[in-house]
């Protein structure tokens, strides 16, 4: 249950209310209430579920593109997964992605049609029960108890699938696999390749969360300029995320000795639980300032506050 006090609902906010609001409160007291807010919504454990599905998303889908690849005949988009799958995780810590590279061209060479359909309705399934949980815990952080009916939240989940979570894993290959795709191509390609991945890469990232932050809360939101310094925070922690990440695994040449064939399962979840607590705090941060912006003082809800405080006298007069 969510314990954060409750955002109230504003309208007509612009660039320029967002730039008040910036210069009138302190951006460290914001991004300290923020993590307030995000950790007694149970940002923590809503950031655990979507990484959790994140990762049950990305097995079955190497396992369908390499199987696509292979029915279609399309030997170099077979090429450029192995090449992504050793750069994203090389040595021993790539043998479960490997081994799902291998399950997928033997489902295709074996003509197993509906396996490999079977594995695309599994990935859109937990694509799907991810962006679910992306709801529930923006709900929360705004300290919204109620979802939104069913048939609306997973209608809703579907449509962010399709489109944030697609931005979101283009931007991904893009930025933080575009070297092994660059080297795929040929000369011109991989030239042109070059100077537009950075940017494809951050507009793509910007739109996803750009959406993310706008439909996700079961409330009305504000417009995107709004929006932004939550979105630009989240940028910045994902950056961070996958450097210092990425920087650990390829320094650390113990970590694929020491869990083996688990290491690159391991890997992919401690990025994707991290990256979801990036994605949730800038969502927060953003929340605090709307906050801010209605005149709610404190992140924590008063009502749960008095509680807890009651509840420990009790504990100290027993």
């Amino acid at each position: 249950m969510s314990t954060v006090s409750f955002v109230p609902e504003t309208y007509e906010l612009d660039t320029a209310d967002a730039r008040e609001a910036l210069a009138e409160a302190s951006i460290s007291r914001v991004a300290r209430d923020a993590f307030v807010r995000f950790r007694y919504a149970d940002g923590f454990s809503f950031a655990r579920s979507v990484a959790f599905q994140v990762v049950l998303t990305v097995i079955p889908g190497v396992i369908f593109l390499v199987a696509l690849a292979v029915r279609l005949g399309e030997g170099r988009l077979r090429a450029v997964i192995s090449t992504l799958i050793e750069s994203l995780a090389p040595g021993p810590a790539g043998d479960m992605f490997r081994q799902a590279f291998s399950q997928g061209s033997s489902a295709a060479s074996s003509g197993n049609v509906v396996a490999i359909v079977a594995g695309a309705l599994a990935m859109l399934i937990s694509a799907v029960t991810a962006m679910s949980q992306v709801q529930r815990g923006a709900s929360r952080i705004y300290g919204i108890e109620a979802d939104r009916p069913t048939v609306r939240r997973y209608g809703l989940a579907t449509l962010l699938a399709l489109t944030a979570g697609l931005l979101l894993s283009g931007a991904f290959f893009a930025i933080a696999l575009g070297e092994p795709l660059q080297n795929a191509f040929s000369d011109e390609p991989s030239r042109v390749w070059a100077l537009l991945r950075w940017p494809l890469g951050l507009v793509a990232l910007g739109l996803g969360l750009a959406a993310l932050f706008k439909a996700a809360p079961n409330r009305h939101q504000p417009g995107l300029a709004w929006l932004s310094t939550g979105s630009a925070i989240s940028v910045l922690g994902w950056f961070l995320v996958s450097a210092a990440l990425s920087w650990y695994l390829n320094a650390s040449g113990t970590f694929g000795d020491t869990y083996g064939p688990l290491a690159g399962f391991i890997g992919l979840m401690l990025w994707a639980q991290l990256s979801a607590i990036a994605i949730l705090y800038g969502l927060s941060f953003a929340a605090q300032l709307e906050a801010f912006r209605a005149g709610v003082g404190s992140p924590r809800d008063p009502e749960h506050i008095a509680d807890e405080a009651t509840d420990d006298r009790e504990l100290v007069s027993v």
